[in-house]
């Protein structure tokens, strides 16, 4: 019997609703998260206050959780009438989950169409330039400088806060067994959320083996960007024939509908 997997690639914790989505539609899947984030040490004097800012930008859920944990730590609470600004919907839902954070106060690009990436949110931020002179960036150790660069060109001093480092997980022989052992009992597609994400994976793909495999993927990623970068991968091992890959906005929804159309196609 052939039976569709998906093999889930985000960081831990984030793989776990869609898996159980997706086993309630009859598919499969292993998660296996492509990179580890681990909290980065931050010293007093590198600490960030967010009341020191008019705007805090996330970068990303991890962002969220890893900063709002070293509030805590420090019994601080949100200030009143500090914007917030995420890249995505996820990331915004974070915010606004968050003790002492009023919804109205987190800023991310909507619509169904949106990217949700740098640009779709300085769309949402530029009209409110005249009301910014502080802005802080909270990310992880590395990523994009557009947005940062962006305030800068306009006069607004920007903070940057590492909160959080990535690093490309190590899947052992097993995990490549099971991989390889999935596809062979039916079609299995792999989500990508991040450029760094598809090098962690190809690099485990390597590794274990799996070259095979890797071309006979199909693949669904969450930006442009992300997809251009697969492409270089795939064209990297010498696949003449490139896998098919789907585009969908980071909603959770709208990956799981991605998975189960690439996974339904004969």
């Amino acid at each position: 019997m052939n039976l569709p997997c998906v093999l889930l690639t985000r960081p831990a914790g984030r793989n776990e609703t869609l898996s159980v989505t997706l086993a309630a539609q009859g598919f499969s899947s292993l998660v296996f998260p492509a990179l580890t984030l681990e909290a980065q040490s931050i010293s007093e004097a590198q600490w960030q206050d967010p009341g020191d800012f008019d705007l805090v930008l996330f970068v990303s859920s991890s962002a969220v959780n890893f900063y709002f944990a070293a509030l805590r730590a420090r019994a601080q609470a949100w200030p009143s009438g500090v914007l917030l600004a995420a890249v995505g919907s996820a990331t915004a839902a974070c915010l606004r989950a968050q003790d002492g954070v009023s919804p109205q106060d987190v800023l991310h690009p909507e619509g169904a169409n949106s990217l949700q990436d740098s640009e779709a949110l300085w769309a949402v931020l530029e009209p409110r330039l005249g009301g910014l002179k502080r802005v802080l960036i909270v990310r992880g150790h590395s990523g994009r400088e557009w947005l940062g660069q962006r305030f800068e060109d306009h006069g607004v001093q920007v903070q940057r806060l590492a909160i959080y480092q990535r690093s490309a997980a190590y899947w052992t022989p097993e995990q490549g067994r099971q991989i390889r052992d999935s596809l062979q009992s039916g079609p299995l597609a792999v989500l990508l959320s991040s450029s760094q994400s598809a090098d962690a994976v190809f690099a485990n793909v390597q590794r274990l083996g799996l070259m095979d495999v890797w071309a006979r993927c199909t693949y669904v990623v969450i930006h442009p960007r992300i997809q251009e970068h697969l492409q270089s991968l795939l064209l990297q091992a010498g696949i003449a024939t490139p896998p098919m890959v789907k585009r969908c906005t980071p909603d959770d929804d709208d990956i799981v509908a991605a998975l189960m159309a690439v996974l339904s196609r004969d």
